[in-house]
């Protein structure tokens, strides 16, 4: 990990051709490879204070535990970079009013919002901008559980694995014969832990989204989603496979912030986004 950081964050523009507007584009922030945990922050403020880094772990890391025990306690958790607050969604017949609350059908949650500081940072960071005026691989918007219920109505809920789980993009069919094509889900806090989703486990196969059941080993946390195929828009298989990352990591499971995490929504991008 760097021992400085440049305070740079990288946009991507993408030119929308199916907009009807001419020289319409859309943003999207790039993202460094490697993830920051809390022994990198450790190791790296030890660094800054001239301190021992593991003496520097202990602490920040019980610190995590007091701030988990204070928003599990009903406390509002206010930091210079994260505001936590307490939240619950369900509901209870008048009959249970006065039984014990079941966990599987009342969701307790925590939300998070930028604190003082880390707005600060934020505008302040330096932006670069870079078009890519003609991208041809696969663009994924965004993942979201689905569930059918018998009237055909669809809720969506936080990723669990063996239940459903629909990608949605831009030229994200799975095709050709690469041993690459597939999804591969890679853990945040084991980059060496991945799951790959083979063409065959594929039930719903389109352009615009793909539906398959969450691998069991896909368990509770962040994770890294790629899609690898060889499908072109011109419908042509072509030589090279092509890839392309969910911008931000998928929640699973508990590691959801809410029912329906922000920037994991269904199609709240589709309709604007091309690459091909």
């Amino acid at each position: 990990m760097p021992t400085t950081f440049n305070k740079l964050i990288s946009l991507i523009a993408y030119d929308a051709k199916l907009t009807e507007q001419e020289g319409d584009y859309y943003l999207r922030a790039k993202t460094m490879p490697d993830t920051i945990t809390l022994q990198n922050i450790a190791e790296e403020v030890a660094a800054r204070l001239n301190k021992n880094a593991d003496e520097v772990y202990t602490i920040l890391n019980d610190a995590e535990r007091v701030k988990c025990d204070a928003v599990s306690s009903s406390y509002i958790v206010s930091t210079p970079t994260a505001l936590i607050r307490p939240g619950a969604s369900g509901t209870v017949m008048e009959a249970g009013l006065s039984q014990a609350i079941d966990h599987d059908k009342v969701k307790v949650y925590a939300t998070l919002s930028m604190g003082a500081d880390l707005r600060e940072a934020m505008q302040a960071c330096r932006l670069e901008l870079f078009t890519q005026p003609a991208v041809v691989g696969p663009l994924l918007n965004g993942a979201v559980a689905q569930t059918r219920a018998a009237d055909g109505t669809v809720t969506t809920k936080a990723p669990q694995p063996g239940k459903n789980i629909r990608l949605t993009g831009r030229n994200i069919k799975i095709a050709g014969t690469d041993p690459t094509v597939g999804v591969t889900f890679t853990s945040v806090e084991e980059p060496s832990t991945q799951v790959f989703v083979p063409l065959e486990d594929i039930t719903v196969n389109e352009p615009k989204q793909l539906i398959f059941v969450l691998p069991a080993e896909v368990t509770d946390g962040l994770w890294r989603v790629k899609v690898t195929t060889q499908y072109s828009s011109s419908k042509h298989i072509v030589e090279t496979p092509r890839s392309y990352e969910l911008p931000s990591p998928l929640a699973v499971g508990t590691a959801a912030e809410e029912p329906e995490t922000p920037g994991s929504g269904e199609d709240e991008d589709d309709g604007d986004h091309q690459l091909g």
